[in-house]
């Protein structure tokens, strides 16, 4: 999202300011709702993965859940009014009805025009609930759609309705009172829109029944018509899209109980929020990995679709939990986010989803019986990866250069596949050098070979920078370490799981930067490192944030002190929760750039 939609922080901003306070009025009162999604429009994100072309951002299906994700944090009705809006656009880009596409693409993204979808109907087995017959000019609509949502908000959307061939036809309908009645030649319709439904969440949505009596739809108003089955088809490729907002929902749901273990100082809170984040990140990094990896089956995907909801529904519980008798208050947002947990549940579901959904439900939840596949280990789980997979959305230091992937070659055009790779030499998993500080030190590709394997250990101080962002490691640390472990060997990395790396795909969680620039994230403390090198004479050290230095620290204070010598310095480490606390050795890859201040690098850790 660091180069497509660069404005994320301007969008988080936006919901934490405005959005957040207002979560319960939102979720109730329509007017409200209306104003928060009119602030989307005015941030001109309402159309995200509409074309250049047609002004639009054109941003990839990852960025756009990672907005979706956002927005559902702090506002489950917002994030799923704006989807409708944007399912609609995304149908609009997907016609070859040029003239729909001129009139509403240039003015959806900031708002002017809002739309709505009626198409859920098309799952339902049985008798069409609304049908279509072709007539001279276009088509007339007979039925019920059971149910659209945005009334009073959308102006226009778009209806499906069943032909006599099974085929799907899709065009636009008025949503507005004012058009509703219609007079086109021999066809007096009529549309007639419901009372708004009375539901258990969301309810300033406003989702209502929509009758067609006797419409005529011209032929210029058809978005397309699609073969009989097409709404299973996408359902199937598209059954992964609405975990973002059930993602989103769980960090809403993670975010109060992070203020309750931090007001009630409980230990068995803490730890189960240490314990649900854990499974959430793990969850939503396979998630985001699943997308993009095209050789992930149905089934697979179905089950990470169950995953997420039946974890969100255990987090969105665990919220109520810890909020005691209070959650009972209907605008609490423990009770909010709970009911949103449920309409997660059924958002989009189909059959499969449904069994899928009840197979979780019912099967016993153990510790180490999540659904993640352990991609990060070797068949014989003896190597285990320690650098994240690296794409255009990692988290950067404000000024590095952006992580770009440019095609220079294609296998239908070319007869093989390749890229351009544009990368900062202290991006993604990285090594510095001491020549990063030291005018005359030595650059990355002076490191000799034998120095780049070699024993490591594994501090945990997770518990501490939960609790604390900015804890450092201590002296005390090493010391009640060494007790359990054993004492520190000479020559080996000390490696420093803070569990930073579970944020890895929230870049503004992992930056962690407040609003006078500061960031806050742990690190390696002065006196620890001092120690460790002097007193363990150390090989040298790394973490699984973007800085061995915590993020208070602005004189890169750590680095500097490892990197007197050419020692190793590594950055942005991931699956350090994997490794034993001693006992294993790390094989460090960088790429040998001429001079170079660092390199990304490609970390091993190899078990006994």
């Amino acid at each position: 999202m660091n180069n497509d939609l660069n404005q994320i922080d301007t969008i988080k901003s936006f919901l934490l300011t405005e959005v957040q306070k207002n979560a319960n009025s939102i979720d109730s009162d329509s007017n409200e709702l209306f104003l928060a999604l009119r602030g989307l429009g005015n941030l001109d994100v309402l159309a995200l993965r509409l074309p250049r072309a047609w002004g639009g951002k054109e941003v990839e299906e990852v960025e756009y859940g990672i907005f979706q994700e956002l927005v559902a944090r702090y506002s489950g009705a917002l994030a799923f009014l704006q989807t409708q809006h944007q399912s609609a656009v995304g149908m609009l880009v997907n016609s070859s009805n040029s003239k729909l596409q001129s009139k509403y693409l240039p003015r959806v993204s900031k708002g002017e025009v809002l739309l709505g979808v009626g198409f859920s109907q098309l799952r339902r087995e049985g008798t069409p609930l609304i049908s279509a017959v072709s007539v001279e000019g276009g088509y007339v609509l007979n039925g019920v759609v059971p149910w659209v949502t945005g009334w009073g908000v959308f102006h226009e959307f778009i209806v499906a309705a069943t032909l006599s061939d099974g085929s799907a036809l899709f065009g636009m309908a008025p949503f507005m009172e004012e058009f509703l009645p219609q007079r086109h030649g021999e066809h007096r319709g009529e549309i007639s829109v419901g009372a708004v439904v009375d539901l258990a969440a969301m309810p300033s949505t406003n989702t209502v029944e929509v009758v067609f009596s006797n419409w005529f739809l011209a032929a210029e108003c058809v978005v397309f018509i699609k073969p009989p089955g097409w709404i299973h088809e996408q359902d199937k490729s598209n059954v992964l899209k609405s975990t973002f907002l059930a993602t989103g929902c769980a960090l809403a749901g993670l975010d109060i109980i992070e203020v309750a273990a931090h007001k009630k100082n409980l230990s068995f809170i803490t730890n189960a929020y240490i314990s649900l984040q854990d499974e959430l990140n793990d969850c939503r990094a396979t998630i985001r990995d699943a997308l993009v990896n095209k050789d992930i089956d149905f089934a697979r995907k179905l089950e990470l679709r169950a995953w997420a909801i039946e974890l969100t529904t255990r987090i969105a519980h665990a919220a109520i939990t810890v909020s005691s008798g209070t959650a009972n208050y209907k605008h609490h947002n423990a009770q909010r986010i709970y009911r949103e947990a449920l309409i997660c549940t059924v958002t989009g579901q189909t059959r499969d989803v449904m069994a899928a959904t009840l197979e979780k439900l019912t099967k016993p939840v153990t510790q180490a019986a999540h659904v993640a596949q352990a991609s990060c280990l070797c068949s014989d789980n003896n190597i285990i990866h320690l650098s994240h997979i690296i794409n255009n959305n990692i988290p950067q230091w404000q000024g590095d250069p952006p992580v770009k992937f440019t095609p220079v070659a294609q296998i239908e055009t070319h007869g093989y596949f390749l890229r351009e790779l544009t990368i900062g030499e202290h991006s993604a998993t990285h090594m510095n050098a001491p020549v990063s500080f030291y005018k005359d030190g030595a650059s990355i590709d002076q490191y000799p070979a034998e120095s780049l394997l070699a024993s490591a250990v594994v501090i945990d101080i997770s518990t501490q920078a939960t609790i604390n962002p900015d804890y450092t490691l201590s002296i005390s640390d090493i010391l009640d370490w060494e007790q359990q472990h054993g004492k520190i060997p000479h020559e080996c990395v000390v490696l420093l799981n803070t569990g930073w790396s579970k944020k890895w795909h929230d870049a503004s969680a992992f930056m962690c930067e407040d609003a006078n620039g500061n960031m806050h994230f742990p690190g390696f403390g002065a006196e620890a490192t001092k120690f460790l090198l002097r007193e363990r004479q150390i090989a040298g050290v790394g973490i699984d944030t973007h800085g061995v230095d915590g993020g208070l620290d602005t004189t890169f204070t750590i680095n500097r002190m490892v990197l007197e010598k050419p020692r190793i310095v590594l950055e942005n480490l991931t699956n350090l929760d994997k490794l034993p606390a001693r006992g294993f050795k790390i094989v460090v890859a960088p790429l040998l750039l001429q001079k170079g201040s660092g390199s990304p690098v490609g970390v091993l850790a190899i078990l006994p």
